[in-house]
């Protein structure tokens, strides 16, 4: 698809007030944005149907004890990139797929049930396809900020409480994971709960923290042109004081904690290749603790958050 979307301002307010309140009603989205009610109303409706732009709902593994996430790095045979970064986005485990510069050529997360399906996964599957070279794998040890927001665990704590989902809450979950913005209404009807009963498991599910809530775009559509994932080794003695630091930039999308050589998965945002440039030099030299950074550019998304994206070639103006 080489297909050129173009938005102007009025879209631009309305994705970014949607990101802060992914669903909030027309009227909070409109005073939020300074939009008049029924243009943002139109606009909003478009960029959702024209599927440009998706709310949706991430689970926390590591509160419902459901399945594990990991972090695939695959270097492919010369002319077989995008076949394979095709092929991978259509498993349905598959959660994300990047074409990246640097370490490999592309970047998967997974979501497997448990993890004794790793190595049948890694070694009985993707390792057997003729077109791989080589593999490297990190498990997501610990979200410190998680679809873009810092989250209000404490980085101190390894304790986490764990949340056993009842039939009603994994109905609830399942719908609105076909509609992140769906009303009560329609949420209650089709669970067959009371409006009220409906709204408080959901807010009580979000204060547990055992989904979230928020806006998938393209990052370019908010005209930002550099998008990186920068592995970081530090210092053990240094990981709070990292984490604090990384979290509070604004440039960061997601930060895990991760095994194998790097202790950090960060997933930035970035104006353009020189902010990527401060932001890996200036910026981090002010860490102490980091002894190394691994940068990785994203050059293309072919799926993010569970979803094909629109196209692969999309530019956006």
């Amino acid at each position: 698809m080489n297909e050129i979307l173009k938005l102007d301002s009025i879209d631009k307010a309305c994705i970014n007030a949607l990101l802060e309140n992914p669903r909030g009603s027309w009227r909070e989205l409109s005073i939020a944005s300074d939009i008049p009610y029924k243009k943002l109303s139109r606009r909003i409706s478009k960029l959702l149907d024209e599927k440009i732009i998706r709310v949706v709902i991430e689970l926390n593994p590591l509160v419902v004890n459901k399945g594990l996430t990991v972090h695939v790095w695959l270097s492919i045979k010369l002319g077989k990139v995008k076949e394979m970064a095709q092929f991978f986005s259509e498993l349905p485990e598959v959660r994300v797929v990047f074409l990246t510069t640097g370490m490999a050529d592309i970047f998967l997360e997974v979501g497997l049930e448990k993890t004794a399906d790793l190595h049948p996964w890694m070694h009985s599957f993707v390792t057997q396809l003729p077109d791989i070279k080589t593999a490297e794998t990190q498990i997501v040890l610990k979200p410190f900020t998680w679809a873009s927001k810092i989250k209000k665990t404490s980085i101190h704590s390894s304790i986490v409480t764990q949340h056993l989902l009842s039939p009603d809450e994994l109905k609830l979950i399942h719908v609105l994971s076909q509609d992140g913005r769906i009303s009560i209404k329609s949420l209650s009807e089709a669970i067959q709960m009371s409006e009220h009963k409906t709204l408080k498991t959901m807010n009580e599910l979000l204060a547990k923290e055992v989904f979230s809530i928020r806006l998938d775009f393209e990052p370019s559509l908010l005209d930002y042109e550099t998008e990186a994932i920068i592995l970081i080794k530090a210092r053990p003695e240094s990981i709070d004081e990292i984490v604090k630091a990384l979290s509070e930039i604004r440039n960061t999308r997601c930060l895990f904690g991760i095994s194998g050589e790097s202790q950090f998965f960060w997933h930035v945002l970035c104006d353009d290749l020189a902010d990527l440039w401060y932001l890996t030099t200036e910026k981090l030299s002010q860490l102490s603790g980091i002894q190394s950074c691994n940068t990785n550019m994203i050059t293309n998304a072919y799926k993010r958050a569970g979803y094909m994206r629109k196209g692969t070639q999309t530019h956006i103006l």
